[in-house]
């Protein structure tokens, strides 16, 4: 027999309210899920496209960040498979542009998605750490709202959403499995897809 609670999430100022009947121990479960499901068209709308982000570059982190996009040269025929494959998903990129493997990372995959449209991303820029508090992670704002819905944990991270909304990868900072962005992203769909 599976027992259904309902709760409440709403946000006050910085903090998560939840509203819970009884959730027997099942609260971290439950935020967890919660996590994991997005609200695509607002993430969309939300975020910056990838000629939003690169014309919003500024100061000497921007222009390495530009450098960087202009002479990365991804392999063509992965990152074909990459965009027949992405079909139906959002990639989520957090970043900023002191970050020095953002620098790296989101050149390329901003350079990728100008090669290739068919794959679907956006951009959430600004992410500043809270170290005065203790109970934040990421200072919101300047952060975007957006980082609260998702473990951010490091930047840059690149989320993998499909049509519904359901996190189905990551990649934080730099590819683990794989030599090239290009190729890690691939494998993270690969995996995903089954």
């Amino acid at each position: 027999m599976k027992i259904y609670y309902f709760i409440i999430l709403e946000y006050k100022s910085k903090e998560l309210i939840i509203n819970k009947p009884r959730l027997h121990g099942k609260l971290n479960e439950v935020i967890q899920m919660v996590k994991e499901i997005h609200d695509v068209k607002h993430l969309e709308k939300a975020g910056m496209q990838v000629d939003e982000m690169i014309k919003n570059l500024k100061g000497t982190d921007g222009e390495i960040l530009r450098e960087n996009f202009e002479k990365y040269e991804p392999k063509m025929d992965v990152l074909s498979e990459l965009e027949e494959k992405a079909k139906g998903y959002l990639f989520v990129v957090f970043c900023a542009d002191w970050c020095r493997d953002c620098k790296t990372n989101v050149a390329a995959f901003a350079k990728m998605i100008k090669l290739k449209p068919g794959i679907n991303g956006v951009f959430y820029k600004g992410i500043k750490t809270a170290p005065k508090d203790p109970d934040i992670r990421w200072r919101v704002p300047p952060s975007p709202l957006e980082v609260n819905d998702f473990d951010l944990r490091k930047i840059p991270t690149i989320y993998i959403v499909d049509s519904n909304g359901k996190l189905v990868g990551e990649m934080l900072e730099n590819p683990e499995h794989k030599p090239t962005l290009e190729e890690e992203l691939l494998f993270i769909l690969d995996n995903a897809q089954g």
